[in-house]
């Protein structure tokens, strides 16, 4: 279990490099994820508490100056019809950036 959970935070923090890059930055090892997921109804889903519990979460963590860094994904589906350009540019910059290294890494 545990190796799975690593593997797929690795996924999780790569999404999170990428998505952010350029914008924010955090030290991802500490930094804690929590996620909503559910049809797009606010009210029925909890989504309103779980703001107003992020809300609260971030008062606290302000209050004792911490360095955690809280991601939140509130999943629901919904139409679509672009993509964000600059999440595109930063996750592509930052793919780039981990093959490069691979490569110095090969090389050695």
């Amino acid at each position: 279990f545990q190796n799975l959970h690593q593997r797929y935070k690795e996924k999780i923090n790569t999404f999170v490099r990428g998505h952010f890059y350029g914008y924010f930055d955090f030290d991802l090892d500490k930094t804690l994820y929590f996620f909503i997921a559910g049809r797009h109804e606010y009210f029925n889903k909890g989504v309103n508490l779980f703001l107003d519990a992020l809300a609260r979460l971030n008062q606290k963590l302000k209050e004792s100056k911490s360095d955690i860094t809280i991601v939140a994904f509130i999943i629901m589906p919904a139409p679509t019809n672009n993509f964000n350009v600059e999440s595109l540019k930063g996750h592509s910059i930052v793919r780039e950036l981990q093959n490069t290294c691979q490569e110095v890494v090969d090389t050695m």
